[in-house]
């Protein structure tokens, strides 16, 4: 198969993506999103896994607005390893977020393999899992209910005390694109039908959401090097944008600026990061979330941490890649 047969493979299943998310019905949240998103690629994008010649494992814990009750608190762990070097990977990811009286665990293993073509390698990878999402009533609070006893009395013919729980099947495309120093990168994730706590009072449905990513490695000397990058992420009715800044000093001082929306409606806040690679496997990441918007401001206390493990280079079976590609990833 030619690259142009890819070029048209890809463009008819992105279209019919698209498509499929424009039919369903958008009404759920989306997705946690991370500032350290730069740095681990892999959490947003299955695709790029097919990249690296070695094991990585990362390791993220987000705790937002930490000074209010029920603020978003996420941890995420997640792992890609090659099969045949410079050929396919395979990934797992695991999400643990809770905001509010709701609490989302979610997991999923990927495929993604690499294509060689005359304009840069291209790969393509699925993702397939699961979502639990579960709903604590006795932390809602109703007008007229009685809360001065142990066990919480709504008042209400509908609400009740139990924890409500549901569990859906995800699924999820992406595709990774290299040339040159530019990486771009497009996925789409929770393309499945249905919905969460279908029969009950209220219901939520799966929510696609698409996100396109580029990023571009410039290196300034032999020390020294800049990568910028944009984060566009949609559920086809709201866009947010991540713009963001890493540099790299000898390959083991890492610093970045970001700023999450662009827009006055959007513009929500300054990420602010540094990290340090503490030896040949392990690398340590720290976020601060500056904010400046409304809800942000008076709540400053949002905090990211992470810590990745990349092994020396992945011992298991292996052949020669079809291209020589150079990983510019600083982490």
């Amino acid at each position: 198969m030619n690259f142009n047969k890819y070029i048209l493979y890809l463009l008819t299943s992105c279209t019919f993506v698209f498509l499929l998310c424009i039919g369903s019905n958008l009404n759920a949240q989306q997705s946690p999103h991370f500032s350290l998103s730069p740095s681990n690629k892999f959490q947003f994008n299955a695709a790029v896994s097919a990249f690296d010649n070695s094991m990585v494992i990362s390791g993220v814990h987000r705790d937002q607005w930490n000074n209010i009750p029920g603020g978003p608190n996420t941890q995420l762990i997640n792992a890609h390893m090659p099969l045949e070097v410079g050929m396919n990977a395979v990934g797992f990811q695991f999400v643990n977020d809770a905001i509010g009286i709701e609490k989302t665990l979610s997991f999923s293993f990927s495929y993604a393999h690499l294509i060689t073509t005359g304009y840069g390698p291209l790969s393509l990878a699925v993702q397939l899992g699961g979502e639990q999402k579960t709903f604590d009533q006795s932390r809602l609070r109703t007008p007229g209910g009685n809360y001065n006893e142990e066990i919480p009395n709504h008042n209400d013919p509908i609400l009740g005390n139990s924890d409500l729980s549901s569990w859906l099947p995800t699924l999820g495309l992406s595709a990774w694109y290299s040339r040159g120093n530019m990486d771009l990168g497009l996925s789409v994730k929770q393309l499945t039908s249905g919905g969460h706590f279908s029969g009950e009072p209220f219901s939520y449905s799966m929510q696609p959401e698409v996100s396109v990513y580029g990023d571009y490695f410039l290196p300034i000397d032999e020390s020294w090097a800049v990568i910028p990058s944009i984060h566009i992420y949609t559920d086809l009715k709201q866009v947010q944008n991540f713009v963001h800044g890493l540099v790299g000093y000898e390959n083991q001082y890492f610093g970045g600026l970001g700023l999450r929306g662009l827009g006055t409606r959007t513009f929500d806040a300054i990420a602010i990061m540094a990290g340090v690679r503490l030896n040949d496997r392990f690398t340590v990441y720290y976020n601060y979330d500056l904010g400046v918007s409304n809800i942000y401001r008076p709540n400053n206390q949002t905090h990211e941490f992470m810590v990745v493990y990349r092994s020396l280079r992945w011992t298991g079976h292996s052949k020669k890649p079809p291209v020589i590609y150079n990983p510019r990833f600083l982490e």
